[in-house]
C-alpha cells in the first residue's frame, strides 16, 4: 500500500510543479515549453521506480508491470490537467498561464477545458485504483477496458480537431504530449482484450438463460430499443452537425444543439465518431442481446460505456460552457428535452456494461466438445 500511496503523492506534485514553471521566464518559448515538459515527465517516471525501490521490502515483489509506470505518469499529468481546467474557469489563476500560451493553445475552448476537467477526476480515480490493482498484485482488467474507451473517445476527437479546427494554424511542439495517450491504451487494449478469463457456469443453467427468448428478458428488451434508437439519433445528430439542409436536422441544430455548428468542430467530430464507430457496435450489441453464446458482449460493452460517458460528460458540458459563444449554447426552452436525450446517452451504455458483467451467463459459449472417459 505504501507503494501506491507514494503515486498518490507524487501525483499531486504537479500543483507546485506548474506553479513553479509558470514562474520561469524561460517560459516564454513554444520549444523550452515542450523540452521542460519532456524533462518533467521522464522524472516523473524515474521517481515511480525509486518509489518502488524505497517502498517494496527485500520478501516482497516489485511490481513488474509497464503500465504501473505509464500509470504513475498519466496520473501525474491528470492532476496538471485538473490544474488547467481549474484556471481555464478562473478558480485559480498564475498556474499554467505559460502552458495555455505557449504550450496548447487549443485547451482554450469549452470543450478543452471538459476533457480537462475529466482528465484531471475521472481517469485519475481510474489511474489510482489500477496501479493498486498492480502493487496488491489484483487485476484490473475490467476496469483498463473501461479507461480505455474513455481515453480513445477523448483522443479520436480531440486531436483531428486540434488540426482540423480554428486552432490547426497555431499548433505547437506541445501537441506531441498526446502521443502517449494514442499508444498506451492501444496496447491495454491488445493486452486487455487477449487475457479474457473463460467464465464457468454450469452448462443447465446456461441452456436455461440462454433459450429465452428476447421477450422472456426485459432489461435486454430495453438496451435493445436503447441501441436501436441510440442508432437513429447518432444518424440525426450526424446530420445536424454537418448542416444538412435536411428540414428535421435544420431543426434539431437550430432549436436543440446549436453547439454542433461551433466552429472549433469538436461537437462535429463527436458526432461522427458516433454515427461511424459508435453505431457499428450499437448494431453488433443487438445482435448480441438476441442470439445466445457472443463472448466479447462484456469486454466492448465496457469500452462502449468509457466511451459514452467520456464523450458525453464532455459534450453536454461544452453545449453549456461559458467558453461556448452564446449563440450556440442550448436555449433555455429546450434544455429539458436537451438533458433527457444526453443523459440518455451517457446512462444507457452504463447499464448495459453493468448487465453484461453482472449476468454473462447469455454471452458464454457453449462446448460441442464431447465428454471423454
Amino acid at each position: 500500500m505504501a507503494t501506491a500511496t507514494g503515486v498518490f503523492f507524487l501525483s499531486i506534485t504537479a500543483v507546485p510543479v506548474c506553479y513553479s514553471m509558470n514562474l520561469l521566464t524561460s517560459m516564454n518559448d513554444h520549444r523550452l515549453v515542450f523540452g521542460g515538459a519532456c524533462l518533467i515527465l521522464a522524472a516523473i517516471i524515474f521517481l515511480s521506480y525509486l518509489i518502488i525501490s524505497l517502498t517494496t521490502s527485500k520478501r516482497s515483489r516489485k511490481p513488474n508491470d509497464l503500465f504501473f509506470y505509464v500509470f504513475s505518469l498519466f496520473a501525474f499529468t491528470s492532476v496538471v490537467d485538473l490544474v488547467i481546467g481549474l484556471e481555464l474557469d478562473g478558480i485559480i489563476n498564475n498556474f499554467v498561464a505559460f502552458y495555455l500560451k505557449e504550450g496548447e493553445l487549443y485547451l482554450n475552448t469549452a470543450y478543452g477545458t471538459m476533457i480537462n476537467y475529466w482528465d484531471g477526476t475521472a481517469h485519475y480515480c481510474m489511474y489510482l485504483m489500477m496501479v493498486t490493482a498492480i502493487v496488491w498484485n489484483q487485476g484490473y482488467r475490467e476496469i483498463g477496458l473501461y479507461w480505455v474507451g474513455s481515453v480513445m473517445n477523448s483522443i479520436v476527437v480531440f486531436l483531428p480537431g486540434n488540426i482540423a479546427g480554428k486552432f490547426g494554424a497555431d499548433l505547437k511542439a506541445s501537441y506531441l504530449l498526446n502521443m502517449p495517450y494514442i499508444i498506451f491504451p492501444l496496447l491495454g487494449a491488445y493486452r486487455f482484450l487477449q487475457s479474457r478469463k473463460p467464465v464457468n457456469i454450469p452448462k443447465e443453467q446456461l441452456k436455461l438463460r440462454q433459450n429465452k427468448s428476447i421477450f422472456q428478458r426485459p432489461f435486454d428488451l430495453v438496451m435493445v430499443i436503447y441501441l436501436v434508437l441510440s442508432c437513429a439519433f447518432s444518424l440525426l445528430r450526424m446530420l445536424a452537425a454537418m448542416d444538412s439542409p435536411i428540414p428535421f436536422a435544420q431543426t434539431y441544430v437550430k432549436f436543440y444543439e446549436p453547439y454542433l455548428l461551433d466552429p472549433v468542430i469538436y461537437p462535429k467530430l463527436q458526432m461522427l465518431v458516433y454515427w461511424f464507430y459508435f453505431t457499428p457496435y450499437r448494431l453488433c450489441a443487438i445482435y448480441g442481446l438476441l442470439y445466445p453464446g457472443c463472448e466479447w458482449m462484456s469486454d466492448w460493452a465496457l469500452i462502449h460505456a468509457g466511451a459514452a460517458i467520456q464523450g458525453q460528460f464532455s459534450h453536454i458540458g461544452s453545449s453549456l460552457h461559458s467558453r461556448t459563444p452564446y449563440i450556440l449554447r442550448v436555449p433555455i426552452n429546450t434544455r429539458p428535452t436537451f438533458w433527457v436525450i444526453n443523459l440518455g446517452l451517457l446512462v444507457f451504455p452504463q447499464l448495459l456494461a453493468w448487465r453484461c458483467l453482472t449476468k454473462p451467463a447469455f454471452f458464454v459459449k457453449q462446448s460441442n466438445k464431447p465428454k471423454t472417459n
